[in-house]
């Protein structure tokens, strides 16, 4: 699984992306497996920042599909709805 770590020095960066009203998602390059930040601190701290996590899809996927997403909407909570929906089997549950 994806446990979705960053170090600590990089939080200042992702507040600041949040603070401009940027979105961001987090995935992992594990074969197999999910994001989960709910399992050690640092990633409960990225909850908490805004990132949010985008389950099983490939960083490679994340990226066009934000693309299309951020071409469709300037809402992040919209955004985050586009990221999270299967639309063309990116997500598997």
């Amino acid at each position: 699984t994806g446990l979705g770590h960053i170090g600590k020095s990089m939080y200042e960066i992702v507040k600041k992306a949040k603070e401009r009203g940027l979105f961001l998602g987090m995935t992992s390059q594990c074969i197999d497996g999910r994001v989960r930040l709910t399992v050690y601190e640092s990633g409960r701290d990225l909850l908490e920042l805004g990132v949010v996590p985008l389950e099983n899809m490939i960083p490679e996927v994340a990226l066009v599909k934000a693309m299309w997403a951020l071409g469709n909407s300037q809402d992040n909570e919209e955004i985050k709805k586009i990221m999270l929906k299967n639309i063309a089997s990116e997500i598997s549950y």
